[in-house]
């Protein structure tokens, strides 16, 4: 069998589709499996020892072509996107991978033409299509990200039907490249007993930095600690900020920006201690050496989402009023600077402790930390990476919705175990006030009523498209057309109950993408997967139901346990 996984997006984003490669390569251990990437993944790519073969898609050349308006230029683009269609064709891959869900990714794919497709793709008639059970919920999980509990890492491993459990980033250096980080660390007089940390000061985006000047604050109180190194880790134009580093806190860190490849960051990573870090690709990196990452989350982060994956990294951010809200607008500066250095020395202690005593309890009760929230990743029963509360604090609102959905979406996509489920709740209620269960238990029970009249819109839906089906098999015009008006009027009904009620939305604007997303043109195929999609809206609405009683019950029956 050979298998195409396609990731033309960021370096970041090809080591997060590493647990999806692994799945893939433990599901298939005698496949042929190949990855197509970026240049700024290239690197990644050739350190994952799970990929037999790595293809290089420019995309940036062929825009640029594309943008000039230059009719040389675009027929050397089209030349070149030829050529690329080539270099898959010529690869005769039996299935691919789309883990990019973009246009020009479906168009590749499509003109390729590879027998099975999962992820973004092109129906026959060019309306861009999602394959693949947990495609959609992928896809549209960026439209509700307040209420997404998965990691994109976990979400592309379960595009893999029956994905077993993958929990590690991969990207092995190899043996000249730990040559060049202890060469690297010889020169600037590191000691094996030295404690190493690592910064990175950069972002895609300013709003998701964490000051420079925080930085420095945090690396003066560093080494004041006996012993200890710092370098700056970076790409060249990141350098600026080296520089800003370098007035706050002079003679104290070893810039390194430009200085490293990929896979050099990567064994220097195996080194360290710890790496304080922005949201951003140097992440994923160390997260995949086995370096405990302390992110500081500022900005548009949605840590839950884009953390690092792997057990016991952590993220700090500044408590909000919207627990568990990403960022949707610029912060102010005075919010990222919320984040104080003592904070965040405080939780690179945590990490310490944590890496040292992993089965240690971490429930931390801190006065030092008023205004910030700190959680920690662990693997959950389930299978995938939660972010545990590691600052004790109330259940609100928006954590009881999210954890509702996360435990409604495994069970709807991939049959969740009771028993996975129970422990897993179990281990997260754990890190919430015990006081907590009768706010949570009113909490839940307040969200029944919008769920019911949920479930009677698809209840209605179902029996409308019923009805258009038997319609349209007798050929009656007229009455399949009135169906077909009352079905936009409930799709109208539906789209305002997602916004006059939060716990609605994911359902409401998955069904609304499915149902905007149609493929084809026959009436009575067009109805049928009509039909499935109410269908599947009732089956979502009532599997919630269930999981907020589950939560609401089991916090009566252990309220006394959880102390």
């Amino acid at each position: 069998m050979r298998i195409l996984a396609l990731q033309i997006a960021r370096m970041g984003d090809v080591i997060q589709t590493s647990p999806m490669v692994r799945a893939l390569r433990v599901r298939h251990p005698n496949a042929h499996i190949a990855m197509m990437v970026r240049p700024m993944g290239l690197a990644a790519a050739q350190h994952n020892p799970d990929l037999n073969e790595v293809l290089v898609y420019d995309e940036d050349e062929l825009f640029l072509d594309i943008r000039v308006k230059d009719s040389d230029r675009l027929l050397q683009a089209y030349r070149r996107m030829e050529q690329y269609i080539e270099m898959i064709r010529n690869g005769r891959f039996d299935a691919v991978y789309n883990c990019t869900h973009s246009l020009p990714s479906a168009m590749l794919i499509k003109l390729a033409g590879i027998p099975t497709v999962v992820g973004a793709h092109l129906s026959d008639d060019g309306q861009f299509v999602l394959r693949g059970r947990w495609t959609t919920h992928f896809f549209t999980s960026v439209l509700h990200r307040e209420f997404n509990d998965l990691n994109l890492c976990d979400l592309m491993r379960l595009l893999v039907e029956d994905a077993p459990p993958a929990q590690e980033l991969v990207l092995r250096p190899k043996d000249q490249d730990r040559a060049f980080a202890e060469a690297l660390l010889h020169e600037h007089g590191v000691t094996q007993d030295a404690f190493v940390a690592c910064f990175q000061l950069g972002a895609s985006e300013e709003n998701k930095r964490w000051p420079v000047a925080q930085f420095a604050g945090l690396a003066r109180l560093l080494v004041a600690r006996p012993n200890t190194r710092i370098f700056l880790l970076g790409v060249k134009d990141e350098a600026p900020l080296g520089n800003a580093f370098e007035e706050f806190a002079p003679g104290i860190a070893t810039p390194l920006f430009g200085k490293t490849t990929i896979p050099q960051a990567a064994a220097l990573l195996e080194r360290a201690d710890v790496l304080v870090t922005n949201d951003t690709g140097t992440m994923h990196i160390a997260a995949a050496a086995q370096c405990p990452v302390v992110l500081v989350s500022v900005g548009w982060v949605h840590f839950r989402e884009t953390g690092p994956y792997g057990d016991g990294h952590f993220a700090i951010e500044r408590r909000r009023t919207l627990l568990g809200h990403a960022q949707t607008r610029e912060s102010a500066p005075e919010n990222a600077e919320s984040v104080r250095p003592e904070q965040v020395l405080r939780v690179m202690d945590w990490a310490m402790h944590y890496r040292a005593n992993p089965e240690t309890p971490l429930i931390a009760e801190d006065p030092l930390m008023d205004q910030v929230d700190v959680h920690i990743a662990r693997f959950a029963p389930d299978t995938c990476l939660e972010w545990y509360p590691a600052l004790r604090r109330p259940l609100a609102e928006r954590d009881l919705i999210r954890l509702a959905y996360r435990y409604m979406w495994l069970d709807f996509l991939s049959e969740l175990t009771p028993a996975r489920e129970q422990e897993s709740l179990r281990r997260l209620l754990l890190c919430y006030s015990p006081e907590s269960g009768g706010e949570a238990q009113a909490l839940a029970a307040r969200q029944q009523p919008a769920l019911k009249n949920l479930a009677q819109k698809a209840e209605e839906g179902i029996d409308t498209t019923k009805r258009l089906l038997a319609a349209l098999d007798r050929k009656e015009v007229k009455k399949a057309q009135e169906r077909v008006e009352r079905l936009m009027r409930l799709d109208e009904e539906t789209r305002i109950l997602g916004e006059l009620h939060e716990i609605c939305k994911p359902i409401v604007l998955t069904a609304r993408f499915e149902r905007d997303n149609l493929e084809g043109a026959n009436p009575n195929i067009l109805a049928q997967t009509t039909l499935r999609i109410y269908q599947d809206m009732q089956a979502q609405t009532r599997l919630l139901q269930q999981k907020l009683d589950t939560v609401e019950r089991f916090w009566k029956e252990n309220r006394g346990n959880l102390s």
